[in-house]
């Protein structure tokens, strides 16, 4: 038998129009992006899919670089980064940049989609106690469960 219920896939993601260099706007932004993020998709809508507004304090400045290169040489990026809430909390995003081309195979759209990987890099910290503190606790980012 088959459910009528559709299962609920996390897709957190962003599309930039590949055509509109250096900003790259967003074009559409998903509900799991909004979710994820706390940002409302009136805020987002034409900024940057470098998605910028999600830059804090210990966001590296290697990968704010890196970003900033896949975007303007069109090329595949894969990242594990720290990105920032709208409400300031801090979250490890495993983000991934993918152009797409069309059928002339020009890339015409970046799609940009962020994972929230908080939970596996703090249990990732404990098992190798990688950047704790003296008590035992994550320094950099607070271990909870991960939203669903």
């Amino acid at each position: 038998m088959y459910s009528s219920v559709p299962k609920k896939i996390d897709s957190n993601f962003v599309l930039g129009n590949a055509q509109v260099p250096p900003l790259h706007p967003i074009v559409y932004c998903s509900d799991g992006f909004c979710e994820l993020t706390g940002w409302p998709r009136a805020q987002i809508m034409q900024k940057s899919c470098a998605c910028k507004f999600l830059y804090g304090p210990e966001t590296a400045d290697e990968h704010k670089v890196a970003i900033t290169n896949s975007l303007q040489s069109k090329t595949e990026l894969k990242l594990e980064v720290q990105f920032y809430k709208k409400n300031g909390t801090m979250f490890w995003c495993l983000l991934d940049i993918v152009p797409i081309k069309n059928e002339k195979r020009e890339v015409v759209l970046f799609l940009a989609s962020h994972k929230d990987i908080t939970h596996n890099k703090c249990a990732e910290m404990i098992d190798t106690q990688d950047d704790l503190s003296p008590t035992g606790k994550c320094r950099h980012i607070i271990c909870m469960p991960p939203f669903h």
